[in-house]
C-alpha cells in the first residue's frame, strides 16, 4: 500500500470518533485496494522485501491522484473506522476513564534529587521518634485523667501541697527497684528505701567434672634461707612500698624502728591456737551439715545460702561461681562454658534478691533503675536489660552511670569520683550530672587485691594460722575482717600492737589466735598506689562467650572510649611526661577538640594499643591526675579547680581505711606537675595555642610561596615540593615552647588546692552509688528517661540512644 501523503495525514488527524482510534485491520486495506482497482491503477510490486520501488516518472513529472479519488479514499476510511467501532461497541470493549476514574498508570513518577542542594527532616524532630510520641501521649492522657478526677474541694495551704508532692514522690519510689550489681555484691531495694539489701553475687553449683586444686592461696614458696616468699616481683614491690612508708613517717616526724618487724615475727612464731568450747555462740556463722538433705534436693544455692556451704578439704563436691568479674561478665573457662550459664546465674541471683524484698512475684507494675559502670560493656548492659524486661517481667527500666549516681548520692554537682570496688577501680569527672567522656579511667584492681597482699604479709610475719587458704570462703571472710579491722592510713596507729582473732571451720571447734602487727597494716593498702604489689596477671581472660560489640556500619568495636584510658595504656600519662612534652600534648589535644567532634575522637583501630585485654595497673594517684587533666582539655582548665577541690571517694576498697583523705591528698600533690597545679593553666594553653596557629598560617604561606616559584605554567595545585623543601619549611615553622615564658605565666596564679570529700557518715561508702540511683529514680525528669518493654522490643539498643543522659 502506498504511503499516505502528509496533507492527507493532517486531515485524518482532525477526525473524531466515539471511542479512541483502534488499530487498522484488513478491512481498510481491502477498501483501499478496491479503490485502486476502480481507477485501473495497480500497485507496482517491490523489487525486494527490503527496498521500496520509486514512483515512475513521465515526461511531465510525477502522476497525481485526482480529487475524486482522494474523496472516495476518505469516505472508505470513515466507513471502515465506523464498522470497527461498531463491532467493538457490541463486544463491550472500550476506554471509560471519565466513568471509572482509574488513572492511566499506578506508577508514580519520582522527581530527580538535586545533588547540589537537598535536605531531609527524617528523625530531626522529637515527634518523629516513636518512643517520644508515645511518652507525650501518655502524659497527655494522664493530665486529662487527673483533670477529670479532680477533687471538688481545693486546699490552698502551701504546707499541704508540699506534703502531697512528697507523698507522690514516695509513691513513685515505692514502685521503682534500683539494681546495682558489682563484682562481689548486688545491692537492691526500692528507691524509697533508706538502705539497700546486699546479696552476694555468687552461686554454688555441683562441681562435677571440675578439678579442684589442693594448693592453698596465696601460693607459698621458700627461698634459699628457708624464708617464705611470694616471688621476686612481690619482694621488689614490697621494698618500694616500705621505702615510701618510711619516708612518709620521717616527714611527719614519727619514729621508725627497723627491729619492730623482727620482734613481731618472733612473737607470732611462738603462738599456738587456743581451743574454745563455745560452738553454740550465736555470733558464729552457721554452715550446712555435710549430710544435709538440701545438698541432694537443690541443684544450686544462691547468695548467703551458697556461702553457708561447708567448703574445705572434706567438701569438694560443690563450687562457687561469680557471674561478674572486674565489672564484666565472667568468661573464665573453669567457671562457665556457655553464655547461657552466666545469664542463668544472674537470673537466679536477681530472683533470690527480689524474693527477699517481699514484693511478690508479679513485677509488671514495677519499674527498675539499673546502675551501670562508667566504662560499661554494651554486651553486658544489653543482656541485663533483656533479663529485667524479658525474664523478670518489669514494665520499664532506666540506666544511670555509677559516677553520676555517686554525685546524686552525696548531693554534689561537680566532682572527680573515685570508686574503689572489690575487683576494679574507676575514676571519672562529673559536671552537672554528665560524665566527661575522655576523663574515664578503669583500673583492674581493688579491695580484694589489698586483702590478698595483706595475707601475704601476714604469712611472712609468721602468722599463727599458717593454713589459711583464700580459696576457701571462711578463710577469705577471715582475711577480710582482719583487713577492715586493722588496716589504716593513720600514721599515729603504726606501732607494734597485740591483736587476736577467732577461727571457726565447718565441723570443727572454735579456735583463738594471738599475733602482733607493725607496718603491714599500712603497707598492704599502699598497694593501691603501687599496683605491682598485687602481682596482677599480664593478660586478662579473652572474650570467648560474649564477643566484643561491633559497630554495624564501621565494623569496629564500639565500646566506650576514653582518651585518659588510652594514654595510661600507652604509658603516656600526664605525670610521666616532661614539662615541654606535657604542654605540647595539651595544646595539640585542645586543637584536636576544636577541629573535630568531641564525641567522635576515637582513633582508628590500628592507632590503639595492640593489647586491649591487658589489665591497667596504673597507680591510683596518677590515674586521678590523668582523669582531671583530660577533663580540663575537654572542657576548660578553669574548671579543673572544681574537680581537685571535690575528689569524692566511694566504694569499700579505700574509703573504709581511716585517714585515707590525708594520704590521698598528699599523693596527688606529690605527683601533680607544677603546670597542672597552676590556676593560670588555661591562659597558658590559650597563649600557646595562638602561637601554634600563627606558625601553621606561616607554614601555609611559605608552601604557597615556594610553589609559586616553581609554577612554570602549571597551576599551584599541580606543583609538588620535594621532601627536602618541606622539611626545611617544617624546621622553620616548628612549634617550640619557651619554658621561661611558661613559668612566668604559671607563677602569676595560685596553686590549685586538693580537697578529698568523705562519704556521708550515715551511709556506708559502698552504698552511695545505689543511694544515688534511688534519688535519681524519684526525680520527675527520670520518668522521661524510662523505657517501656514494647519500645525495647521495637527499637532495642536505639532506645538507650534516645533515652539516656549519656551518649550511649
Amino acid at each position: 500500500m502506498p504511503n499516505t501523503p502528509p496533507a492527507q495525514r493532517e486531515e485524518d488527524a482532525g477526525i473524531e470518533f466515539e471511542s479512541s482510534p483502534a488499530p487498522v485491520f484488513d478491512t481498510e486495506n481491502d477498501a483501499l485496494d478496491q479503490e485502486f482497482q476502480d481507477q485501473g491503477e495497480t500497485d507496482p510490486a517491490p523489487e525486494s522485501q527490503n527496498k521500496r520501488k520509486k514512483p515512475s516518472k513521465s515526461a511531465g513529472g510525477t502522476k497525481r491522484l485526482t480529487e475524486e479519488a482522494l474523496q472516495r479514499r476518505r469516505e472508505g476510511r470513515l466507513k471502515a473506522a465506523a464498522t470497527i467501532a461498531n463491532n467493538i461497541k457490541k463486544t463491550g470493549i472500550g476506554r471509560f476513564e471519565d466513568e471509572n476514574g482509574f488513572p492511566y498508570t499506578t506508577l508514580r513518577q519520582l522527581q530527580l534529587v538535586n545533588q547540589k542542594n537537598y535536605f531531609t527532616e527524617y528523625l530531626k524532630r522529637d515527634d518523629q521518634i516513636s518512643i517520644n510520641r508515645k511518652w507525650r501521649e501518655e502524659q497527655s492522657e494522664l493530665a486529662q485523667k487527673n483533670n477529670n478526677s479532680k477533687r471538688d474541694d481545693d486546699v490552698d495551704d502551701d504546707d499541704d501541697n508540699d506534703d502531697d508532692e512528697n507523698d507522690s514522690s514516695d509513691k513513685v519510689g515505692l514502685y521503682t527497684i534500683v539494681f546495682h550489681s558489682g563484682s562481689k555484691n548486688l545491692r537492691i531495694g526500692r528507691a524509697s528505701d533508706e538502705y539497700p539489701l546486699t546479696v552476694p553475687m555468687v552461686v554454688a553449683v555441683p562441681a562435677a567434672g571440675t578439678e579442684i586444686s589442693d594448693e592453698p592461696t596465696p601460693r607459698r614458696e621458700n627461698n634459699e634461707d628457708g624464708e617464705l616468699t611470694f616471688g621476686e616481683s612481690f619482694e621488689t614491690a614490697r621494698g618500694l612500698v616500705t621505702k615510701d612508708f618510711r619516708a612518709r613517717m620521717r616527714y611527719y616526724k614519727h619514729k621508725v624502728n627497723p627491729n619492730y618487724r623482727d620482734s613481731a615475727a618472733l612473737f607470732n612464731a611462738s603462738q599456738k591456737a587456743e581451743v574454745l568450747d563455745d560452738s553454740n555462740n550465736p555470733d558464729d556463722k552457721t554452715y550446712l551439715d555435710f549430710d544435709s538433705p538440701l545438698l541432694k534436693e537443690k541443684q544450686y544455692f544462691v547468695g548467703d545460702e551458697a556461702l553457708s556451704l561447708p567448703f574445705g578439704k572434706n567438701f569438694t563436691s560443690w563450687k562457687l561461681r561469680h557471674p561478674i568479674r572486674f565489672g564484666q561478665f565472667n568468661q573464665h573457662p573453669d567457671d562457665y562454658r556457655l553464655p547461657q550459664e552466666v545469664l542463668g546465674d544472674i537470673i537466679r541471683i536477681f530472683t533470690y534478691a527480689l524474693k527477699k524484698l517481699e514484693i511478690g512475684d508479679d513485677f509488671s507494675k514495677y519499674k527498675c533503675m539499673l546502675v551501670i559502670p562508667d566504662m560499661y560493656d554494651k554486651q553486658m548492659v544489653e543482656n541485663l536489660v533483656c533479663i529485667l524486661l524479658g525474664s523478670l517481667g518489669f514494665a520499664k527500666f532506666g540506666v544511670i552511670q555509677e559516677g553520676v549516681a555517686a554525685t546524686f548520692g552525696t548531693g554534689t554537682s561537680c566532682a572527680c569520683v573515685v570508686d574503689v570496688g572489690a575487683e576494679k577501680t574507676s575514676v571519672c569527672c562529673v559536671e552537672e550530672g554528665m560524665i566527661v567522656a575522655d576523663s574515664r579511667v578503669l583500673l583492674h584492681y581493688g579491695g580484694d587485691h589489698v586483702t590478698e597482699a595483706f595475707t601475704k604479709m601476714l604469712l611472712q610475719q609468721n602468722f599463727p594460722y599458717k593454713s589459711i587458704n583464700l580459696s576457701e570462703n571462711d578463710d577469705w571472710e577471715l582475711a577480710e575482717r582482719l583487713k577492715q579491722k586493722f588496716c589504716t592510713f593513720d600514721n599515729a596507729e603504726i606501732a607494734i600492737q597485740l591483736y587476736h582473732f577467732f577461727v571457726k571451720k565447718p565441723g570443727d571447734k572454735k579456735k583463738k589466735y594471738q599475733f602482733k602487727l607493725y607496718d603491714e597494716t599500712m603497707l598492704a593498702p599502699l598497694g593501691l598506689f603501687y599496683p605491682q604489689l598485687f602481682q596482677l596477671l599480664s593478660e586478662m581472660e579473652p572474650r570467648t562467650l560474649f564477643p566484643e560489640p561491633i559497630d554495624h556500619y564501621t565494623g569496629e568495636p564500639n565500646n566506650p572510649y576514653s582518651r585518659a584510658q588510652e594514654n595510661l595504656l600507652a604509658n603516656a600519662g600526664a605525670t610521666e611526661l616532661p614539662d615541654v612534652d606535657l604542654l605540647t600534648r595539651l595544646v595539640e589535644e585542645r586543637h584536636l577538640n576544636k577541629v573535630t567532634n568531641p564525641l567522635s575522637t576515637r582513633p582508628d583501630a590500628e592507632q590503639l594499643p595492640s593489647s586491649k585485654i591487658r589489665p591497667v595497673s596504673i597507680p591510683l594517684d596518677k590515674a586521678i591526675i590523668e582523669s582531671i587533666t583530660n577533663a580540663g582539655v575537654a572542657l576548660d582548665f578553669n574548671k579543673v579547680k572544681k574537680f581537685y577541690d571535690n575528689i569524692l571517694v566511694v566504694g569499700g576498697g579505700l574509703a573504709r581505711f581511716p585517714a585515707f583523705e590525708t594520704l590521698l591528698n598528699d599523693r596527688v600533690n606529690i605527683w601533680r606537675l607544677r603546670f597542672l597545679s597552676a590556676s593560670t593553666l588555661e591562659e597558658l594553653i590559650v597563649s600557646l595555642s595562638k602561637d601554634k596557629e600563627k606558625l601553621e598560617a606561616r607554614r601555609k604561606l611559605l608552601i604557597a610561596a615556594a610553589k609559586s616559584k616553581k609554577k612554570s605554567g602549571l597551576s599551584q595545585e599541580e606543583v609538588e615540593l620535594t621532601p627536602a623543601e618541606l622539611e626545611a619549611i617544617d624546621r622553620e615553622t616548628a612549634f617550640t615552647i619557651n619554658l621561661d615564658r611558661a613559668d612566668a605565666v604559671a607563677s602569676q596564679g595560685q596553686t590549685t588546692q586538693v580537697s578529698i570529700l568523705s562519704p556521708p557518715k550515715e551511709l556506708a561508702p559502698e552504698m552511695i552509688c545505689w543511694k544515688g540511683g534511688g534519688v535519681f529514680a524519684r526525680l520527675k525528669v527520670a520518668g522521661e528517661l524510662l523505657i517501656a518493654r514494647d519500645d525495647w522490643e521495637l527499637l532495642y539498643l536505639r532506645c538507650l540512644y534516645y533515652k539516656s543522659l549519656f551518649n550511649y
